[in-house]
């Protein structure tokens, strides 16, 4: 016996119901303009030839869509030498775009299946790309490409050698997330400072609190700070999810600064200062971070003092 097709599916756009069929809370790649969702279909001459050309799915529940339905919110086009965000509004699409080398940093946020790509630019201003976290694989390797040498970047000396100058975290978070990025990494990373968490200190207002932990790690091109989008956890404790792994190339650095608290007890935190252009990086330790000066200072970056 034949099934039979739903009324709607037979008056549906074949197009549409292409897309419908197709559309899912993951990140999808466009191999042709069929691929490229309506609204942003006139930019496809703008588009064709990127390294990686994706399609951002709108946060929508599977079970509430419809054919004909706007169903993505963004693109990301990455070049050789640039990248491209289209965003759709309520009633246009805007275009933003970033040489590659003046990416500075790069920030991937993760708070369950709410996820952030942010890239850093020389200017002081950022690009970002929300999306669903089952995406994070696809996020992660256009990150690492938008990241490596690209077209004007000029040739660097032999980077030093990175060995793990403290001990592996005992946090199981931090040993996961350092887990998770050495899988198939070409560039491994190796720790380099751990603030674990839950030690007691003084929040910014001098009330005893207890830090929610820090890590950072490098490879021989990057310097990677993971912390948990906060500093300290609140006095009546709270689930949190939350996480964010910042990645620096030392190439990009123009200066650092370690900035020492007045000393306390409990301690107060101690700030870690990338500067790259005019984008600053900072990042709170309880621990003073004197191994990554010295690697800092290793890969020819200045102290600010």
């Amino acid at each position: 016996m034949a099934a039979k097709i739903p009324t709607w599916r037979a008056a549906a756009d074949p197009d549409d119901l292409r897309e419908y069929d197709a559309f899912g809370p993951w990140i999808a790649e466009v191999k042709d303009p069929a691929d490229l969702p309506r609204r942003f279909s006139r930019w496809w001459p703008d588009l064709e030839g990127a390294r990686y050309l994706l399609k951002v799915p709108r946060p929508i529940d599977r079970a509430k869509v419809h054919p004909g339905m706007d169903l993505y919110e963004s693109v990301i086009a990455v070049f050789p030498d640039k990248v491209r965000v289209l965003r759709a509004g309520p009633t246009d699409v805007t275009s933003r775009e970033a040489p590659r080398n003046d990416v500075v940093a790069t920030i991937l946020h993760t708070n369950l299946l709410v996820a952030r790509w942010t890239l850093l630019l020389a200017d002081g201003g950022a690009l970002d790309v929300e999306y669903n976290a089952v995406s994070h694989p696809t996020i992660a390797e256009v990150d690492r490409y938008v990241l490596s040498h690209g077209p004007g970047d000029l040739k660097q000396p032999a980077a030093p050698v990175v060995t793990s100058s403290t001990a592996p975290p005992k946090y199981h978070f931090f040993g996961s997330l350092l887990l998770a990025l050495n899988t198939g990494a070409t560039e491994r990373v190796q720790p380099i400072h751990v603030d674990e968490p839950g030690q007691s200190c003084l929040n910014e207002r001098g009330r005893r609190r207890r830090s929610a932990g820090a890590m950072i790690l490098a490879s021989s091109e990057d310097l990677v700070i993971i912390n948990r989008n906060r500093t300290v956890e609140p006095l009546f404790r709270r689930s949190n999810y939350a996480y964010n792994v910042t990645r620096v190339p030392f190439r990009r650095m123009t200066s650092f600064e370690i900035r020492r608290p007045e000393k306390t007890s409990p301690p107060s935190f101690t700030e870690l200062v990338l500067t790259c252009h005019r984008t600053v990086i900072t990042q709170a330790v309880l621990t003073s971070p004197d191994a990554v000066a010295d690697l800092l200072a290793a890969h020819g970056v200045p102290s600010a003092r």
